[in-house]
């Protein structure tokens, strides 16, 4: 069974690399030509495309759909292409239907590639989702199954990163803001403290807390607000915290909370 991997960036690079050390055979391709790489390279596109009974495409959601249709001319009959580029769910409901009914994969990378890169959580739907988690369980690869409807692996994808770039962000403000206040050192080891002591009654706490005292901390982000207006500090996070602990007050629930 060979592997094509379409993309040798940061991400797809981690991920072949990944696959060769665990003996897996693989083929990739990037047009930028890249001058050194830890997998055997073909001269092009079609040349790794035709060989391969799986092809991964990691690239951009910018030129996904260029690549699956010149990869559509060229997949060999039964083999699967993979799109792990980050997508909308229509995007990838319209690249399924460039390939013959079984063939495409929706696959969504769920967290950053580290330096192992074959144990990077995926999830994985469309119709040759269950296909391809059969043809790669001899390797050590984290593959989640979610569905036969391609688009749903990558619909989940784009609602954690609500959570984890939304979280990033809050983070960053909340260091901005410290730093108008000469306290960014205290409040570096504040988030670090309580992301030690987080757990999955940390989570509970939020919801349910916010949901019984939800007007309380609304009168307190007044305080912070009024506090940063002083600073001359623009923040941009505590107005969308404003307008979620208003829509809890006025009856917005909250799922989970008790």
């Amino acid at each position: 069974m060979r592997i094509a991997v379409l993309g040798l960036g940061e991400a797809g690079s981690l991920i072949a690399s990944g696959l060769v050390a665990q003996g897996a055979d693989v083929i990739g391709f990037d047009p930028a030509d890249p001058k050194s790489s830890s997998v055997p390279l073909a001269k092009s596109a079609e040349e790794a495309i035709a060989g391969a009974d799986i092809v991964l495409s990691i690239n951009s959601a910018s030129v996904s759909i260029r690549v699956a249709e010149h990869a559509a001319q060229h997949l060999k009959p039964g083999a699967l292409f993979c799109d792990l580029n980050t997508g909308t769910p229509s995007l990838k409901a319209r690249l399924s239907g460039l390939f013959p009914e079984g063939s495409f994969v929706d696959v969504a990378v769920m967290k950053p590639v580290p330096g192992s890169a074959e144990k990077v959580p995926m999830s994985v739907s469309g119709a040759g989702a269950s296909k391809l988690i059969k043809q790669l369980e001899g390797l050590d690869l984290n593959l989640s199954y979610v569905s036969e409807v391609p688009g749903e692996a990558a619909a989940r994808k784009l609602l954690r990163s609500i959570f984890a770039k939304g979280m990033a962000a809050v983070v960053i403000d909340y260091l901005w803001a410290a730093k108008e206040m000469g306290l960014e050192k205290w409040a570096l080891e504040e988030v670090m403290a309580e992301f030690d002591s987080s757990n999955r009654q940390t989570v509970q706490r939020y919801l349910s807390g916010t949901a019984k005292h939800a007007k309380r901390r609304s009168v307190e982000m007044s305080d912070v607000v009024a506090m940063l207006s002083e600073l001359g500090y623009d923040s941009t996070m505590v107005g969308p915290i404003e307008l979620t602990l208003n829509r809890v007050i006025h009856s917005k629930k909250i799922p989970f909370a008790d």
